[in-house]
Formats: C-alpha cells, structure tokens, sequence
C-alpha cells in the first residue's frame, strides 16, 4: 500500500513524500533510514476508480477465467513452480482485473496463505466452488488436475450460454429490424399522406383510421407508457426478492411447457457436472451436494436437492428424497438410483451430463426451428396491415382526382 509523509532535515527543512510499503511501520523504518525526521505519515488517500465504484463493469470475462484455470494447470502439471506461474500469467494478462487480482493472490502465498485462501479473497471472481475444488486440489496433491476440470467445466457452460445467444439472435434480429421499418412507416411516410387525402377530402378507410389512432395513442402517451414498463420491471424485481413469490415463480417456469423442459435440462446439466467433477477431485459426497445445489438457480429445484442433502446426511440415499419431487425426471432418478447402487455415482453424473447437454442442444435447435418462422409470419402479417393501411388510402385518394 502507499503512504503519504511529511519529515523534516536541517538542510531541506519540510520534506513531504509518497512509498509504497506493506505496512505503517515499514513506511517509517524507511523514512528514517534516509536520514529524515519523521512528523507525520499515513495511508495515502486515492481517489477511486470505475472498477471501485461500478465493480459489475469490471468483471473478469469466462474466456479469461478459463485461460487462467487452463495455463495454471498445465504449468503446474509440468513442474513449474506456483509464483513463477503466477507471474507469467500477470504479464500475458489482457484484464487489468486479472492482473490485479493474479498481485493480489502472489502478496497472499508471499505471506505464507494457500491458493486456496488467496482466491477466496476474491469473490467477484472465483465462486465458492471454484475456492473449495481448488482446496481438495492442495490437499490431495492434485491441484493441476482439479484445475484443468475446473476449466472444462467453466467452458462448456460458457459455450452452452453462447448457443443459447446465437439461437435467440436471428429472431431478435428479425424484430428489432422490422420495428425500425413500422417505426417509419408510421412516423414518417404515413401521416403527410393523411394530410394529402384529408385536403382532397378523400374518406380515410377504418383501418387506417385504427392504425393511425393506435400509433397517435403511443405517441401521445409515450412517457406514461415507459414508466409503466419501467413500473413493471422494478416490481417484478422487487418481488422476487420476497422468498414465497420468488418460489411460486420459478414453480410457474417450470411448468411452462416450452420454458419449463429448457430450465430443466439445463440446470440438470450444471448440477450433473458439478458433482461429478467434486466427486472426481475428491470431495466427499455430502460436501459435493452442498456445493453443487448453489450452482441450481431454480428454487424448485434447488428444494428438492436440499432434501436430497438432509436425506445423505440423514444415511438415507439421494433418491429417496428426490423421488418425493414430481418435477425431476425418471431418467435423472434413474442415473442417480443406479449410481448410488453400484458406487459409482461420478461416473453415472457424467453421463446425466452429457445426455441431458446434448438435450439441451436439441431443444435449443428446435426452439430455433419454431421462432424463425413464427417471427416471420408475425412480423410480415404486421408490415402487411401498416401497408394496407397506406395503400388505401392511396389508391382512393387516386380515385378521387379528376
């Protein structure tokens, strides 16, 4: 940290200085080292800065996350010393987080503390499961290994997110596109056609007097329309801040059926994973469904791993309790059921995790499939009634000329 002081020499008089130490009094055997008398020192103030202030705009990217996790664990399985990686990984940094992060986790092992203990330091970017596989790695002696899994798993999630943007992103596309074109339509090549017609005394058709009131409405109540969008988000958050209307919510997207099989299979995924990476690093059962079930975003589902977890501790098995919840799927129970008889519950995970990720990717395909042409279809049908509105009115107002 730095400090700020002011000392005093016969020949200089009032000297005033910053350096950077690690404590206060390092900071004064310092000062008076250079032969000047000490009258005032303490941590100098900085003014802080956009990564202080909005830290959400300073988060380290997966793709960074994974880079790290990877080239530790690579490094470290080629024998190479813990700080020197470290240090190698601060330089090729592209993050300035990272970085920063990476001096902070070298300052903690300098001092004698665990990787472990240095990344827990760091909330905003290693979660607890990312710290607690890192301590089995330490303890087990098989930190490169826990760290190389760790980065596969981060990278199919961040791979399975960024499907599920690419799926969503040709509709959206689609839409965002023709609300500019009807933006226009109506804003801009409409309403001095109107005018022409009206002086021609043309008589304007229903539905273009329909359409016309419609987008006359939104135009002269565009605030109280945005604050009542806005009204509607902020409620909606502040509501699912209350645990029973945040539970009935996410019970309510489970059940919806195109949603509720997406949400289904893809927390089934993180959660199969999760275990049977924890299992794999050597984390015992109970600890492993502890740690898994914060990675389950659904309350519904994340209830029905909490009495799977009372149920283990209990020395009663996992299906037990989850057979109680209607909502987990035969194939899930059966994995589990199977896995538990035979000890072989990592390797039966791993398979729920790969089938229920390959089910996700087809749904993903086929919720594609469905939203192209059904954003087609709307969209046209909407273009169509604008350009019938406009067209009418046209053709009549032709009519109407001598």
């Amino acid at each position: 940290m730095q400090f700020s002081y002011v000392a005093y020499t016969v020949q200089n008089g009032i000297v005033k200085g910053r350096l950077e130490a690690d404590t206060q009094s390092d900071a004064e055997s310092e000062v008076e080292e250079e032969g000047l008398k000490l009258l005032r020192i303490r941590e100098a103030r900085r003014i802080p800065g956009l990564a202080t202030l909005i830290p959400s705009l300073f988060r380290v990217k997966t793709a960074e996350l994974i880079k790290f996790s990877r080239q530790l664990a690579t490094m470290l399985a080629s024998g190479g010393n813990l700080l020197r990686v470290l240090d190698m990984l601060e330089r090729e940094s592209k993050s300035r987080v990272m970085r920063s992060t990476i001096v902070s986790i070298r300052t903690t092992l300098d001092d004698g503390g665990s990787l472990s203990e240095a990344l827990a330091k760091h909330p905003m970017v290693f979660n607890n499961l990312f710290v607690s596989v890192v301590a089995v790695g330490e303890h087990t002696g098989r930190l490169g290994p826990a760290l190389e899994r760790l980065a596969d798993i981060i990278e199919k999630e961040h791979e399975a997110q960024q499907k599920a943007i690419r799926t969503l992103m040709y509709p959206a596309a689609i839409i965002g596109l023709s609300a500019v074109t009807l933006g226009v339509l109506m804003t801009v090549a409409l309403p001095p056609l109107l005018e022409v017609f009206e002086n021609l005394g043309t008589e304007i058709p229903l539905m273009t007097k329909i359409v016309v009131a419609t987008v006359g409405g939104v135009s002269d109540h565009f605030q109280k329309i945005l604050a009542g969008m806005v009204a509607v988000v902020v409620g909606y958050m502040l509501l699912r801040r209350m645990e029973v209307v945040r539970y009935r919510m996410d019970v309510l997207q489970l059940r919806t059926p195109i949603l509720g099989p997406f949400l289904i299979s893809s927390e089934l995924t993180r959660f199969s994973r999760t275990i049977a990476m924890l299992l794999e690093a050597g984390v015992t059962l109970a600890n492993a469904i502890h740690l898994a079930k914060t990675s389950i975003k659904n309350a519904e589902l994340r209830n029905a791993f909490d009495d799977a977890e009372e149920s283990l501790l209990s020395g009663l098995g996992l299906s037990e309790a989850l057979k109680r919840h209607k909502i987990m799927p035969n194939m899930f129970m059966e994995l589990v059921m199977l896995g538990e008889e035979s000890n072989s519950l990592e390797r039966t995970m791993n398979d729920a995790a790969n089938a229920y990720q390959k089910e996700l990717e087809q749904r993903l395909d086929s919720l594609l499939g469905m939203l192209e042409p059904v954003s087609t279809v709307v969209v046209g049908g909407i273009v169509g009634i604008i350009a019938f509105s406009m067209f009418v009115p046209i053709y009549s107002g032709l009519n109407a000329v001598p």
